[in-house]
Parts: structure tokens; sequence; C-alpha cells
């Protein structure tokens, strides 16, 4: 007897029944053609992983208490947002690779369990949630909700979707299946009455053909489509079974008799039992056919397609009990203590013992040799795990091919011979003195550095001959050159060329702009140098390099490959890129221009070693599998079936917040109230394949800024936007740099305060209009009393000029002439002088008539005067008969102050005087407008004109009538314009604001 939630029930074998196997097959046919070829329509862009890597091979990730991931998760799903849901002891869980975040009910029930024992995500993005007791719940808009149509019972053990849309649930309560089916709004029960058998209690897989199986042990039933009861078939289910359906529409069954399809056979691999009380076994089918198996007492296992035996993942893992292949191909896998996750690895480990040396490594030969801290070790294509062909602990340098090596070790060198399988048939001690470096020409000359060049002769290595020969430095670098001699690295000396004993400088000593050369790679009739700066390329004495300040990742270099297909592979101290050639090709042109590349195996944190004379830590056996020497021992990768992750990434936005308040996200704009400070938006990608690589860029539309780049950071914050309407915008990449250029949206409005308002702006604007208005008005109500003051001010001076004139000359030259008047009359008539007296008081006589008479035209000019009037007397006293004249007044006529009216007057008896003295004019015409805001004077003739050097100087040279005029204008506040061509004569306009003319 063993227990599912709450429950217990106990399995018994019974006799088969049911249809004939035979038509169970030809069902399974029809149905398999049916599903492979909705696969092939509907197939996933995910890389699957490689089912020829073992599980301890592929990339194994594990979350825990650690990093907030819930325990006891007996279910998953990924939703079609791409969020990976878990259903645990505490509850449901959706985890976007990075955060795990728990979904809380919007009502807590007291009587559901916490526990979550089986997981729906529905084709319509509803993800349904099944509980050990407490019956099911729905997730669907950001709400979780109780979704039981009746009292629940027992513990659910499993919710799938039919290819129809609908929704079955099975729960176990007393020993019995419990089956439901949701369709179209509406429950129904289906048990007895439609052919759901006494058994015990068991999975349920919803096909693709549309077919629904049950497995209860001992029977195996199916409910084809369409059809209202289930049938039997004859296949025999053993207890603890579990039901999968491959990606050719097989489906496989898993019990305690072993793995197999129903459609008949015998079983294709035997499993562990399961004994652990409350589990149940699971079963797992990928993309690729290899089926992944939960809750056995072994561990998590794997059976590969067409494979007879079963692998159990190594060491040490927590009980697994449900497993899940992600969009992207990863395997997920649900444990006692949180999810565990396998991925595709592009670097595949070889071993964690450190190397010693780089490698040795022959043109198209199936060996690869280097030096590890136990000896020598080789490795290929049929090797894949280092062989130890020569044991010695203390090797640190080693060269040859795969005929001979040349170890040399703190103990003295040895020659190794070896034979057609790369192990050891002979081994030669060598004489001489400790070496750094050591290089095979292409002779079979073996050569090594120290102070000098030493050359092995039989069993003893003997100085060079030449200047290489002589102590000058330590070679610390040798490589055989394709054109004969070596090239040597030399301390003082720099990268050389060796031929025949003499040394050629190719990059003198402290002339590398790569810093120190840790490596060379020959390439043709150039040579790829890998410094601690950089990477350099050498051709033609011609020397162009790439520095780690523009290029960060080619920092350290202690290896350089090229491959067939085009790409150029670099170890570096930043970790392992590739780079096509061309494009690295035209780097070295344009130093200064980023190249492409693509980083390999920085998800497992490889990197190249340190501390290093001289590496050349890549290398390509024959069948073009890459081989690196890393920081964490040694490492294969097969260029051809590299785990690229093409998938574009879902984005999601996952909260907002205002000031600290969260909003719950809604498909429109969402409002956000005044005076929002700090608006933080949480958003994620959800590509889960290594989700910390993911990068971002976003926006806000509304803001007026463009887009940023954000990195893998999954946060945005804006603080102190103003009221309006927002859309943000998250796009994000992949691992892999693989975009999702559409991305997620969000809008928001942010409400203004009463002073940020529409209305409020534009009684702002209002106000400041009538206060400009008010301050215009104030400033020509303050002209117009300054021009007021001046009219006023005129005329108060005349009215004492009057007076004055009256009281004072007048009387007193009245006086004075009565005194005379009184002298002529003591004169005796007939005198001379008494005759003259006489004529002068006539004379002074007629000029007291006249002054009397001026001063009575001061009286009557400070009364306003109509100018049409007076105008016509003017040009009747000026013109007379001589030549056409006439006055035309519009506009309401109204009466000018007398001030205005006599400048206005003497400045048209300057214009009339010289129309008449210098035009030669016919006609001319004096036009008088009363406006509402000007009175306008113009006196036109059709004369000759005013040349153009006297309108540009205003004036002609020694007259002062034009400027005159100016000047009387410009005291009433007024201006005087004149326009005159040869043709159409002169007019002359002048013009005086209302507020002035009119008192």
């Amino acid at each position: 007897m063993y227990r599912i939630g709450s429950q217990r029930y106990g399995y018994r074998l019974l006799p088969p029944q049911g249809p004939h196997v035979a038509t169970e097959q030809k069902i399974m046919k029809r149905r398999a053609i049916i599903t492979a070829i909705a696969a092939m329509l509907l197939a996933q862009p995910g890389q699957a992983l490689d089912p020829s890597q073992s599980i301890s091979q592929l990339r194994h990730s594990r979350w825990t208490l650690k990093d907030g991931a819930p325990g006891n998760v007996r279910a998953l799903a990924q939703g079609k947002d791409g969020y990976l849901w878990l259903g645990s002891s505490t509850g449901l869980y959706r985890f976007d690779g990075i955060r795990f975040e728990r979904m809380l009910a919007d009502r807590d029930d007291p009587r559901r369990s916490l526990q979550v024992t089986a997981l729906l995500a529905a084709r319509n993005g509803d993800i349904w949630v099944g509980h050990d007791f407490g019956g099911i719940a729905l997730f669907r808009d950001g709400h979780l909700r109780d979704a039981n149509p009746w009292p629940a019972q027992g513990g659910v053990a499993g919710i799938v979707e039919a290819r129809d849309g609908s929704i079955w649930v099975a729960a176990e309560a007393r020993g019995k299946m419990l089956l439901s089916r949701y369709q179209n709004g509406r429950w129904r029960r289906f048990g007895a009455q439609q052919g759901v058998t006494d058994g015990m209690m068991g999975p349920m897989l919803a096909a693709s053909d549309g077919s629904l199986y049950l497995a209860l042990p001992p029977h195996l039933l199916r409910l084809a489509p369409g059809a209202a009861r289930f049938t039997p078939l004859a296949m025999l289910v053993a207890p603890f079974a579990a039901l999968d359906e491959d990606k050719a529409g097989r489906i496989w069954l898993a019990d305690d008799s072993g793995i197999r399809p129903i459609s008949g056979g015998q079983a294709t691999a035997r499993l562990d039992p399961v004994n652990t009380p409350y589990v149940t076994r699971h079963i797992h089918v990928d993309r690729q056919g290899t089926a992944w198996i939960t809750g056995q007492n072994g561990g998590l296992a794997r059976l590969p397609a067409g494979g007879d035996k079963v692998e159990v993942a190594a060491g040490h893992m927590p009980l697994s009990l449900a497993a899940l292949e992600d969009r992207e191909g990863n395997i997920w896998v649900g444990t006692e203590t949180g999810v565990e996750r396998y991925a595709a690895a592009s670097l595949v480990g070889a071993g964690e013992e450190a190397l010693v040396t780089g490698f040795v490594a022959p043109p198209r030969s199936a060996h690869i040799f280097y030096a590890g801290i136990g000896g020598v070790y080789r490795v290929g294509p049929d090797q894949r795990q280092p062989r130890l062909i020569f044991p010695r602990a203390d090797i640190g340098v080693l060269c040859g091919d795969d005929r001979q090596l040349l170890a040399i070790s703190l103990e003295g060198a040895f020659l190794l011979d070896l034979d057609d399988r790369g192990d050891v048939r002979r081994t030669t001690p060598v004489e001489g003195p400790l070496s750094v470096s050591c290089a095979r020409d292409d002779r079979g000359q073996f050569w090594t550095g120290m102070d000098r060049l030493y050359r092995l002769d039989g069993g003893r290595l003997v100085p060079a001959s030449g200047a290489a020969g002589q102590p000058g430095g330590t070679i610390t670098l040798l490589r055989a050159d394709a054109h004969g001699g070596l090239i040597a690295g030399r301390s003082r000396r720099g990268l050389l060329r060796i031929r025949d004993g003499e040394e050629t400088a190719l990059l003198p000593a402290g002339t590398s702009p790569i810093g120190s050369i840790l490596t060379l790679r020959a390439d043709g009739d150039q040579w790829l140098i890998g410094g601690m700066k950089g990477l350099a390329r050498l051709e033609g004495g011609r020397l162009q390099s790439l520095g780690e300040r523009t290029h960060p990742y080619l920092a350290g270099i202690t290896g350089i490959a090229r491959t067939a297909d085009g790409w150029t592979w670099i170890n570096g101290a930043t970790g392992i890129v590739r780079m096509r050639s061309d494009a690295l090709d035209k780097g070295f042109a344009r130093p200064d221009r980023p190249i492409p590349y693509q980083r390999v195996g920085q998800e497992a944190d490889y990197r190249a070693r340190s501390n290093l004379f001289e590496a050349n830590d890549i290398a390509l056996d024959r069948d073009g599998q890459l081989w690196f020497a890393t920081d964490q021992g040694l490492a294969w990768s097969d260029p051809a079936r590299l785990a690229r992750n093409g998938v574009p990434p879902p984005v999601a936005i996952r909260s907002l917040r205002v000031d600290g308040k969260a909003y719950p996200l809604a498909a429109g704009s969402i409002p956000l109230p005044a005076h929002s400070g700090r608006v933080q938006i949480d958003y994620s990608a959800l590509s889960l394949t290594d989700a910390a690589q993911n990068r971002f860029r976003y926006r806000l539309e509304g803001s007026g800024t463009g887009w940023f780049d954000a990195g893998t950071e999954r946060q945005a914050l804006y603080t102190n936007l103003a009221p309006g309407q927002y859309r943000f915008l998250v796009i994000a990449a992949n691992n892999d740099g693989v975009w999702n250029r559409q991305g997620a949206a969000l809008a928001f409005e942010i409400a203004p305060a009463f002073y940020q308002t529409r209305w409020f702006r534009i009684l702002c604007i209002s106000l400041i209009l009538l206060a400009g208005w008010l301050l215009y008005r104030r400033r020509l109500h303050v002209v117009t009393e300054r021009a007021r003051s001046r009219v006023e001010a005129q005329l108060t001076e005349r009215e004492r000029i009057a007076r004055e004139l009256h009281d004072t000359l007048l009387q007193g030259f009245q006086g004075l002439m009565l005194r005379f008047q009184a002298v002529v009359e003591l004169l005796p008539r007939g005198e001379r002088a008494r005759a003259e007296l006489e004529g002068a008081l006539d004379r002074a006589e007629d000029v007291l008539v006249d002054s009397r008479e001026r001063v009575h035209s001061l009286r009557q000019e400070l009364q306003p005067v109509a100018m049409a009037v007076r105008l016509r007397a003017l040009l009747d006293e000026m013109v007379g008969d001589r030549l056409d004249w006439r006055v035309e007044e519009a506009g309401t006529a109204r009466l000018v102050c007398a001030p205005v009216a006599d400048e206005m007057m003497r400045i048209a008896r300057e214009a009339i005087s010289n129309s008449l003295r210098h035009a030669a004019a016919q006609t001319i015409i004096v036009e008088l407008h009363h406006g509402t805001d000007r009175l306008s004077l113009a006196i036109i003739d059709d004369g000759i004109g005013l040349s153009a050097a006297v309108l540009a100087a205003g004036s002609r040279e020694g007259h002062y009538g034009m400027i005159g005029m100016r000047e009387r204008a410009q005291r009433m506040d007024g201006a005087v314009e004149i326009i005159s061509t040869t043709r159409t004569g002169t007019t002359i306009r002048v013009t005086v604001p209302a507020r002035v003319a009119y008192l």
C-alpha cells in the first residue's frame, strides 16, 4: 500500500481485457501518421539536448532554498507567456530564470492544501492548478481563484487539455479515480457508465490525435476522439505507471515492468523501483525521443531514443519528482529540494586535472597530446577521456608529433617513440640542460630553448650553431616555421626567425603592441600572435594589432584556431570566443571598429589558463572537434553541433510600482495619480537557457528619450515625470544574442495636479496676456499723457504769452503812444517835427493793431480746429490758380487739437512749397484720413519725384525741410513716410496717433 496526497491506494494485477492487440496497433499507426504531420507543421525552434552526451556532460544547474526556490516541486509547466510554473509544497510559483515569485490566491481557503500536485498550462494562457486536497484553482489575468465546480474530494493527480480544448481533471478519493471534464463552460463527471473501470489510481494523457488515455492498473483505457465511452486496451499496466507521447505520436508507458510503447512489444529497458512514500513515477519524452523518468529510487533516469540501457544521473541528487522540456529544449526536473535544469553544453568537460603544457596536435592526426600533473596524456575523437601514456609528475614542456614526443621535466628530458595507437612503445632519456620551450621542425629535428637554442643530437641536447646558439636572453617560445627554420620568442630580443643558426628580428623587443607574446598560430603566409594585451597579425613584415582596451575579449590569449567553416576561435582570459574569420580580417584593417563575436562556454565559466610563458591551448583533431586547455581542465567542443539558442525570448512586464505602491497591470493605459515621483517598472525575458545573460533595451515614449541599453538589468526607474501619456517599450535578447524586436509594452498616464491641467495653463496664459495688455494700456496711457502734457504745455504757454502780451507789452505800448501823442500836441502845427511824430504814431498804431490781432490769434488757436478747412485755405493761399489741387477727407471728421494742427499745417506748408519749387508738378492732392487709432495727412504730387540719393540720405544737402518734417512728427509721437518715383511723383505722409491728435 502506498499513499499519494492524503489518500491511500494499492495496485493489483488483473487478466487482460479489451480488443485484440492488432486492432490497437492499427489505431496507433493512424494516430502516429496524424501526429507526425502535425509535428512537421508545428515544429518547435528550440534546440534539443544531444542524446549522444551523457547526463554528466550536459550543463547542469540547480536552484534550492538559498536561491529562493520552493521545495517538493511535484508539478512543472511552461505557460504561453514563457514563465516556468512550479507546483510545490508551499503553493504555486512562477520562475523567469532569475526570480521565483509566489502566486497567492485572491482568497485564502483554509481547507485547501498548500501542496500543488498537478499543473496544466492551457493553450489559451490559463494555468490550472491541482492541490493535494482542496480541489483545483485557476490562474488567469494575474489572479489565482478557486475553480471547483462542486465540493472538492480527494487529491488532484493530473490535469490535461485535450485537442478539442476540453480540460480533464483526475482526482483520487478512497482509492478511486474521480474524472471530470470541463468543456464549453460546463463540467461533467465520467464514471463507470462512461467506461471508467475500477482500478488503482494512475496517470492520464491527452494525445495529439484527440484521444485520452487512462492508466488504472492493471487497465489501460482510451477515449477515442468524439467518443462518449472509454474502451480498454489489451496491454497490462503494472504499478507506478506513467504515460507520455513522443514527437512521432507513439505513446510510451513506464511502469514497474519497464518502459515500452503501448502499440506492443517487449519492454525496451528495465526501470528502478519506486519505493519512496507519496511519490509516483513520471515520464517525459523530449523532442529527440529521449525519455526522462522521475520518482525512482535510483534517481533521475534517461533512455535515449532507440536505446535499451537506462542512464541514471551520477552523483548525489535529490529525489526527482517531475520533468519538463521547455520551448528552448532544456530539461527541467522538480525535486524535493527545488528545481534543476539540464541544458545543452557547447563545451564538454573531459577532466578536471590541470594541464601543465599546451597541446601537441599533428595535422590530420587522430591523436592530441598534452602534459598534465600526472604525466603525458592522449585524447582524440576516439578517446574523449584522457588516457595517460607516460606517467611522470613533473613534465613542464612537450613537443613533437604523432611519431615522437619530447617531454622535458625537472629531472630530465625523454624522447617518447609512439605506436600507431598513440601509445609509448619506447622511452629514451635525453641528456642536456633544462629547457623551457621546444619544437620539432618540418625535417623532424627537435629544438629546445633556454638561455640559448639547443639541438637534439642523438640522445643529447647541444647548442645550435650561429647567434642563436649563443647566450642572449631566454627563449620562452618556439614554433616550427613552414618555410624552414624556427620562430622564437626571446627575452631582450623580441620575436625572431631563426634559420641556419642566424636570427632575423620580426618584432624587436619593446615594440609589441600586445604585450608579452603567449602563443603563435601559422595561417598560410601569416602568423596570428596572441599576447597578454591583444591579438596581432604578422604578414610580409607588416604588423597589425587589435588591443584588449577596444576588444576586451582579446586579453590574455593562450590559444588560436581557425576552422574550415570560416571561424576563428580564441581562448583568452575573459573566456572562449569565436568570430568569423573574414570579420576578423576586416577588424585588423579597422581596429577601432567592433567585431561581431560569440562566446562559447561562458555559462560554465571556462576561460584560459594563466601564469604561462607560452601556450598552445586550442587544438583541432581529425574529425573537426576542438580541444581546449582551460582553467577548469580539459574540455572539447564539436563546432558542427554547437548549442546555439535560436529562440527569441518572450518578454514580460512583471510589475509597475509608483512611489512604492504596486499597480495591477492592464491591457489599456493605467491611470496614475498626480505627483507620481518614482515610477519603477520590472520586466523580464523568458529565455530560460541562461537567463542571467539575457540583455535588454527599453525606451519611454512620451518622455523625449531614445532607446537605453540596460544590459542585464531587469528594472527601469523614472523620476519626476511630467503629467501625460507614456508608453514603456522593452525588447530583449537571449543568451546567444537573438532579439525579440517586438518585446512588450506598458501604457500609463500620469494625472496632472490642478496647476498642471490644461485649463490652469490656459488660465495662466490668459492672465499673462491680460497683464501684458494692461501693461500695454498703462504704457499707452503714460505715452498719451506725456503727449497730452506736451500739448497742454504748449496751450498753456500760448495762453501765458497772449496774456503777457496783452497785459504788459501792449498796455505799456498803448501808454507810451498816449505820452507821445501829448508831446505832439505841444508842438505847433506845421512843424516838421510834429509831422514826423504823427507819422511815427500812425505806424505805432498799425503795430499795436497787428499785435492785438496776433494776441487774438493766439487765443483762437488754443481751440480744436477743422483741419480740412485750414488745408483748403492754405492751398488757396499758396497755390491759387497756378496748379490743380484738391483736398480729400476720409473717415469720420473730427476736430484736431490746435498744437497738432499747427505742426501738421507747417509740415503741409513745407511739402507744398517743395512741390511748387522743385517738383514741376501739375496736380497736388491733399488726403486727410481720420482713423480710430491715427490721423493721417498725405501730400501727393505728380512731379518728377526725388532722386534715390535724396531718399537714401533723407534730405538734400544744405536743405533742412525734410529734416524739420520728421522732427515735428516725432514731437507728436508720429512718423513721416516719403514715397517717390520718377513716374508717379512724390507722396509725403505724416501719421499721428489718435490719442495725441484728438483731445
